[in-house]
Order: structure tokens, then C-alpha cells, then sequence
């Protein structure tokens, strides 16, 4: 019998809870071993976290006269190694979390928990394309799903084409036209001994594309940089900054290191994943929230081993992965608020964590952008530790878009009450005749922003947050209002619940009103629209992308998403329809990511052979964000901006901490925010700390929960002054949370 006693911990409870057991089977139990135990007769996979000797005096010596319960089965090896252990630890005490909390949030989901995981294969419906060649009239939907499958070769498994949003009883009524076949395959899912069919493998290798001297002179910069270091690449858009990762990622690789790529959205993990394996092959693999349990836990197991340098690839929970001999650390458009964990704790930014961790492993980091956040910039060399490398010029010298800017009043006088002005709809008609494309940017998704009753003047609130419903409609003209916060939906209601008038109006433009209005205006034009309701699934993102790229419609119009990485050669104009909305949010960042927005916007268009050009439509041509864009000049904005906020002493020029309270009632979470006030308000004034609240959060209510916040601010770069450990958490009222956010981007 083993002489030792392990201490597991499971995923019991809020902090999980470690319980004892012994090796009775001799697996070579150790430290950082994920395995299989029973408890209270559930199975369950947990993690190896103490060792101890069965004959040691200790505090818990009368657990040698209990007969243990035995460790059942291995499931993985070391999977978590001592020195990335350590600094998961490190970094939760800067987030103010436990280290349970914090190895939680890194570890893959489903790795600890309740055992379901089985290798064991299983049969699985394959929806292929009729071999008949159906020429009868079918849906638009089901020709959608007739693409799709010819897209994949001419076959998928049904699971992913539901994923995708293609109904069951779509897919059989598909099958049952004579259009296609559906069969039951045996389903063997790609783990770490089982590579992909060798249909896949066929990867024709690219070769490095010439570098350009600014190209050549990044490269050199990056490689004279100590271990440890980050390098800014700011280069315009279109200038090739994703040849200097393939470059440089093929340096790291042949020196035996891996690689991790992060990027701010899971839209464009496709198009790098398909850079990056035209390059390396099938050694690169994805890390992200669209990946099932199965393949993240499959791509952790990867990135444990050292014997294969590999490319890992994902958005901001893969910088977590256990890479013990890592080589570089890309944030690709490091300027984007997405790599910002925002909720639930610990609220971490991946930028900030990818410094911290090269620091302490010797790997080198870059950050991408044409927008450098300000946070970065005021730590360029000579004034911080972050050295710059600049792009200033296009890939074959192609020409920067030009800019044109509506003054939508103008159209107003002139009685257009129409979404676009007519210089506008001159522009986008041109798209068909040069065989060109268009990018059409609304600030929301949807068919419209809300829905008022014009007699009383109500508007339509979501009954669980402080929000209104957004207006959605289907192509059948059904509509259904939607909580954007909570996803509540309900029907529209004939009559208004104040006054009850059956006066409704929708007002506000989302993404399907904005289609729906240049189907109308553009005749002959074909569109597609990009958001969060048509790309869903696996591969939502690529395939509509490849839809748009194949020429299946001349405009593609989206949210935020259309600005962020996209490398579509035919787009040679991009619009802003409505820029009022993003000016003028109550926000800190407000003015610098709007700019960032539309700077990244504009970087879509032109970068095939015709030159681009970029649409504002406003009310305020006068805003600084549309004369800087305007003007080009990025860093006079930036240099504008510090001033602004070092005058005032706001953040990144002082150090900002949230703390924010959620309960039933407002009553209770005001409670909780004032009684930590009471705890912490003599601390932070001796250490030179301002608090500002407690107050409601800018929305109040979510999900059924009241919000308030407690805002700290103090020098640049002191430490928070809060307690460690659960002194804060321990006397808040019973059903009050609270969460520290220890670098808000949103105050």
C-alpha cells in the first residue's frame, strides 16, 4: 500500500474544498495530477494539490486510523506544472481572488467537476449532399445549408450544422426533398494520439512571404530584445504585421519554443488559424469559448508537452495555457477592450498578464495594432520599458482610404429623412457596377435600438434589467423584442402597459432595420449582414466571411466586429452610418476607442489593388474623433489625450479600482457597498487613495439584480489599498456579492 496521503481538490461549493486520499492502486499519484475519485458516490476529477506521508506528525495525524477512500484512475500526468502554478498564484493576488478561484478560471471547463468525459467512439448522424443532383426549387434557408455542405466538400456532421443554426427539422426536411442524405457515422473525436483524417493532412506549405525594410527592421528589433522584453509593432493597417508574426513565430519554432497568438474575438481565430497552418501545417491549434470541452481539454493536454513546438491560437482565456517553454506572446490589435475580462472575477486583461508572464518565463511579447491604446504608449522607451517598431506604409505602397465625411443636418434641411444620405447611396450603387464591395458599420445589432409608445411616450424595459428591449425581426416579418443583458424575450404586445394605446413605434437602427432599408433603396444590390445572431456555431465567423469573399453580396453590413482584423481585398469602401451613438457614450474610454473604431474601420477597405475610401455620417462633424480621422494623425490624438487626462489625473495616469456589489434590492447592495466603505475609507486616505461612492451602477439592474459600485483612485503606481483574504467578503449581507476589478476600463 502507498505510504503517502493526497490531498484533491474538488469543485465542491463557491472555493472548492480539498479532501484526502491514498494511492491504494499505485498509479504514482503526485503533485499537479488531474484524477478520478468518488464522493459521496458521484465521480468526480480533481486536482492533486498536497502530498504528505502516511506517519508525519501533523494537526491532521488521526487521519492515519482511518481506512481512505483510494484514487480511482489518471486522467492526465502533470498537467499542472510547479512554475506555472506559481504564477497563477502570483497574479491572484494581484486580482484579489483566491488560488482556487484563479486556477478555476485557467483550467479548461469540465477538467475538474463532475467526471463525464469518455473517449469511447459513437455513432453520429452525417447529413452529405444528394448524389442524385437535386435541381428542384428548395428555401433560402436550404439553400444556405446546400452551400455550406459544398463549402465542407459536400458533407458535415448534423451536430455541426445545428450548431450552426440549421435546424433538425430543417436538415430532414433537406434530406427528405431528395437534396441530400443522412447516414450514421462512427464519430471519433481528434484527441492527442489521433491526428486528423488524412484528407486534412494535404496542406500545401507556404513559403515566407519578402519582407519589406520596415518589415526586415521590426524583425531585427524583436530579435535584439532581451528575454523578458514586449515590442509594440504599430503599423498601419494593410502594412503586413501578420508576415511579421509568421516570420518570427517560425524563428521561435525553430529554436524549439511555442507560440501563442491571441487575438480579442473568436471572429478572427479563423482567418489566422488559416494563415498561421498554410504555414506550419497542422501544428497549430485553437484555444477559445467556441471549442468544445473535448477539444480545449485535448489542446491543453498539447500545449503540456515539450517534445513538439507548436502554435497555439485564441482569445483572452488562452494566455492560461500551461506553455512551460514558451518563445512569444502575440496580442494581435492589443488596443481592443475585448482582451479585458470584465465580469465575473477575476477580472484580468490579458495584455497585462501576457507582460507579467514573459517576465517571469523569458519569452518575448508583441503588440499589434494601427491604434495604439494609450496605456501603451505612455510606456514607449524612453518613458517605460516597451519598445516600438513602425510600419508607416502599405503592403506594394498601396494608398491609406480617404476619408468623407456627411454632415447628416445638411440632409435633414434638404428634407432626406432617409438612414443614408444621397452622396452615400450614390457610393454604395457604384459598388456593383466596379465589381468592388462595401462594408456597411451599425453601432447595434438587431432591427431596431427600442420600442416607445408614441401616445405616452413609454418605452418597452426589459422586466429583469434597466435596459430597453431591442426590437428583432425575422426575414418571415415575424418580430419579438430581446434583452441584450439577460436575453429575456417576449412578444410585442398590442397594446402599451401605461396608457394602453396601441400607438408603438420601434425607434433606434440595428443591423436588421438597416438591411431591411437598403434592400429598399438599393435595387439590384445583394447583402449579408455580420453580427452576433448570424455567427453563431463553430464556424459561423468563416463561413460567412467566405460567403461575402466568394462575392455572394455586394454589402456586408455588421457591428463592431466588421473593424477588427478582417482581410477582404474586394472592399474598397467602408461605412459609418450612424457615429452620433459611439461619440457620446458615458464613458472614460469613449473618445479613444471610437476613434480606434474607426480608424480599424477604414483599415478594411483598400487593400486589394483599388484604392479605399471610408463614410462618416453625423450630426457632429466638429468632434474631435471625426476631425482626427480626418486628419490621419493618430499620434497628435494620443498626445491630446494625455494631456487631457494627466491634467485631471485619470486613468492611465492614476491607478483605479472597482469594486462592484450586487444584491435582491438596491436596498442590499447599497448596504454591502457601504459597509466595505466603512472598512476601507481610513486605509485609503492614509495611503493618499480618493473613493468615489458608493452609487448606482450606470445600469442599475441586470438579470433581476440591483448593481452598486464603489470606485477607488490613487497614484500611478502604488499598490490598491484593500485587505487580502476574505476580510471584505465576510460580513456582507446574506445574498450580496461583491467583485474587485482592479483595472476597469469602465468607470
Amino acid at each position: 500500500m502507498n505510504s503517502f496521503i493526497f490531498d484533491i481538490w474538488l469543485h465542491v461549493g463557491r472555493e472548492g474544498r480539498c479532501f484526502s486520499y491514498q494511492d491504494g492502486n499505485n498509479l504514482d499519484i503526485d503533485l499537479g495530477d488531474v484524477v478520478t475519485v468518488r464522493l459521496k458516490g458521484k465521480r468526480m476529477q480533481g486536482l492533486v494539490v498536497k502530498k504528505m506521508k502516511k506517519n508525519i506528525t501533523s494537526t491532521r495525524q488521526n487521519l492515519n486510523n482511518f481506512s481512505l477512500n483510494n484514487v480511482e484512475t489518471l486522467v492526465q500526468k502533470a498537467a499542472i506544472k510547479k512554475e506555472w502554478r506559481e504564477w497563477l498564484e502570483e497574479i491572484a493576488l494581484d486580482l484579489y481572488v483566491s488560488d482556487f478561484q484563479m486556477l478555476k478560471t485557467a483550467l479548461p471547463p469540465g477538467w475538474l467537476g463532475r467526471s463525464k468525459l469518455s473517449n469511447r467512439p459513437k455513432k453520429l448522424w452525417w447529413v452529405k449532399l444528394s448524389s442524385n443532383n437535386y435541381e428542384g426549387k428548395i428555401s433560402s434557408r436550404q439553400i444556405e445549408l446546400k452551400k455550406n455542405l459544398l463549402l465542407n466538400g459536400g458533407g458535415k456532421w448534423q451536430k455541426d450544422l445545428e450548431a450552426e443554426g440549421f435546424s433538425s427539422v430543417l436538415i430532414r426536411n433537406f434530406v427528405s426533398v431528395g437534396c441530400g442524405e443522412r447516414e450514421k457515422r462512427l464519430y471519433l473525436f481528434n484527441s492527442f494520439d489521433n491526428e486528423e483524417s488524412n484528407d486534412k493532412k494535404m496542406l500545401k506549405i507556404e513559403e515566407p512571404q519578402p519582407l519589406t525594410i520596415e518589415q526586415k527592421l521590426a524583425k531585427e528589433k524583436y530579435e535584439s530584445l532581451p528575454n523578458g522584453s514586449a515590442l509594440l509593432l504599430w503599423g498601419v493597417t494593410g502594412s503586413g504585421k501578420t508576415e511579421v508574426y509568421l516570420q518570427i513565430a517560425a524563428h521561435e519554432l525553430s529554436e524549439g519554443r511555442h507560440c501563442l497568438i491571441l487575438t480579442p474575438e473568436i471572429g478572427l481565430v479563423p482567418q489566422l488559424v488559416d494563415r498561421f497552418r498554410k504555414r506550419f501545417g497542422l501544428n497549430v491549434f485553437e484555444y477559445h469559448s467556441n471549442c468544445s470541452t473535448k477539444e480545449k481539454t485535448e489542446t491543453w493536454k498539447r500545449s503540456l508537452d515539450n517534445t513538439k513546438p507548436s502554435v497555439f491560437i485564441g482569445t483572452r482565456s488562452a494566455i492560461f495555457l500551461p506553455l512551460s517553454s514558451l518563445g512569444l506572446i502575440v496580442l494581435d490589435e492589443e488596443h481592443d477592450s475585448s482582451f479585458k475580462q470584465e465580469s465575473p472575477m477575476p477580472c484580468y486583461h490579458a495584455r497585462e498578464l501576457a507582460i507579467h508572464r514573459a517576465k517571469k518565463t523569458g519569452a518575448k511579447v508583441i503588440l499589434g495594432t494601427a491604434t495604439p491604446s494609450l496605456t501603451v504608449w505612455k510606456n514607449l522607451k524612453p518613458n517605460g520599458n516597451i519598445v516600438v517598431a513602425k510600419l508607416t506604409k502599405r503592403i506594394s505602397n498601396r494608398k491609406l482610404p480617404t476619408v468623407s465625411v456627411v454632415d447628416m443636418r445638411e440632409e435633414l434641411a434638404l428634407g432626406n429623412r432617409s438612414l443614408i444620405s444621397r452622396y452615400l447611396k450614390k457610393q454604395l450603387l457604384s459598388i456593383k457596377e466596379s465589381g468592388n464591395q462595401a462594408i456597411v458599420l451599425v453601432p447595434r445589432r438587431g432591427y431596431s435600438s427600442f420600442l416607445s409608445c408614441r401616445s405616452c411616450g413609454e418605452v418597452v424595459q426589459c422586466p429583469h434589467c434597466d435596459i430597453s428591449l431591442t426590437v428583432h425581426r425575422s426575414k418571415e416579418g415575424n418580430q419579438w423584442l430581446r434583452c441584450h443583458w439577460c436575453d429575456f424575450r417576449s412578444k410585442i404586445s398590442d397594446k402599451c402597459g401605461e396608457c394602453g394605446s396601441n400607438a408603438f413605434k420601434p425607434f433606434g437602427t440595428g443591423t436588421q432595420r438597416v438591411m431591411d432599408h437598403l434592400e429598399r433603396e438599393l435595387e439590384g444590390i445583394s447583402l449579408l449582414r455580420f453580427d452576433r445572431d448570424t455567427t453563431r456555431g463553430r464556424d459561423g465567423h468563416r463561413l460567412l466571411l467566405e460567403r461575402f469573399a466568394d462575392g455572394d453580396a455586394d454589402i456586408l453590413v455588421g457591428t463592431q466586429m466588421l473593424s477588427k482584423g478582417m482581410d477582404l481585398p474586394k472592399v474598397t469602401l467602408a461605412v459609418v452610418l450612424a457615429a452620433d451613438g459611439l461619440l457620446y457614450r458615458p464613458d472614460l474610454m469613449a473618445t479613444e476607442e471610437t476613434l480606434q473604431l474607426f480608424m480599424q474601420l477604414a483599415g478594411r477597405a483598400g487593400r486589394g489593388d483599388q484604392p479605399g475610401k471610408i463614410v462618416v455620417q453625423t450630426y457632429c462633424p466638429d468632434h474631435p474623433v471625426i476631425l482626427h480621422l480626418m486628419d490621419g494623425s493618430y499620434e497628435e490624438f494620443l498626445k491630446k489625450e494625455e494631456k487631457t487626462r494627466k491634467e485631471a489625473s485619470m486613468v492611465p495616469y492614476s491607478r483605479a479600482c472597482l469594486l462592484k456589489f450586487s444584491g435582491e434590492s438596491s436596498e442590499l447592495a447599497s448596504h454591502g457597498a457601504f459597509d466595505v466603505l466603512s472598512k476601507i475609507k481610513n486605509i485609503c486616505s492614509q495611503k493618499g487613495w480618493k473613493l468615489v461612492g458608493p452609487a448606482p451602477s450606470l445600469v442599475e439592474r441586470v438579470a433581476g439584480k440591483s448593481r452598486w459600485q464603489l470606485l477607488l483612485y490613487g497614484p500611478e503606481l502604488s499598490h490598491i489599498p484593500l485587505p487580502y483574504g476574505p476580510e471584505l467578503w465576510k460580513d456582507l449581507p446574506k445574498g450580496v456579492t461583491l467583485s474587485i476589478d482592479p483595472d476597469p476600463l469602465q468607470l
